[in-house]
């Protein structure tokens, strides 16, 4: 039996959505993949659960923030 993704009301999907955005173009601005933040305790996993539009922990995010070298004025995710 498949999980079925969770579904969330349209104007949070929509943040998730564009945080996701964010994170992912943070990440390729430092030329890395996903797996290359194994050495700063980021998983690949938890990096994918970011740039699919999943919901994360305020935890997670600052961490990824972290290592990016970003915070949270830099993300772009306000409509």
């Amino acid at each position: 039996m498949k999980k079925q993704k969770r579904s969330y009301p349209p104007q949070h999907q929509k943040r998730l959505d564009r945080l996701a955005i964010s994170l992912k173009e943070m990440r390729f601005s430092e030329g890395r993949k996903q797996d290359g933040f194994v050495d700063e305790g980021i998983t690949r996993r938890k990096i994918q659960r970011a740039e699919y539009g999943n919901n994360i922990t305020l935890v997670s995010l600052f961490s990824l923030l972290d290592c990016y070298g970003y915070t949270l004025s830099d993300l772009d995710i306000v409509e």
